[in-house]
């Protein structure tokens, strides 16, 4: 099942997205961010930092447990590790 992230349009309305789906992020004027799923543009209210963030955050669901910790207090494995939409791992 798609995970779906609801943000506010840039013109006015809403948009779910697959933050799997998205191939680029781009800043654009003011608050506004545009998001690319393939040559679609989509343009979203908030900051490019704002957006990154959102379209990061992880799922629910694999954080609940079904991944193996290392060390106490070490964060959880993941399965992709590197570059995230060009960000590092945290």
């Amino acid at each position: 099942m798609a995970r779906l992230i609801v943000m506010r349009k840039g013109g006015g309305g809403k948009v779910a997205v697959n933050p799997d789906q998205v191939t680029h992020v781009r800043s654009a004027s003011g608050a506004f961010t545009d998001i690319f799923i393939g040559d679609q543009q989509i343009a979203v209210e908030g900051t490019f930092d704002e957006i990154l963030a959102r379209l990061n955050t992880p799922d629910p669901k694999a954080a609940s447990g079904t991944e193996g910790r290392g060390d106490a207090g070490s964060p959880p494995a993941r399965k992709d590790d590197g570059f995230i939409l060009g960000r590092l791992d945290r």
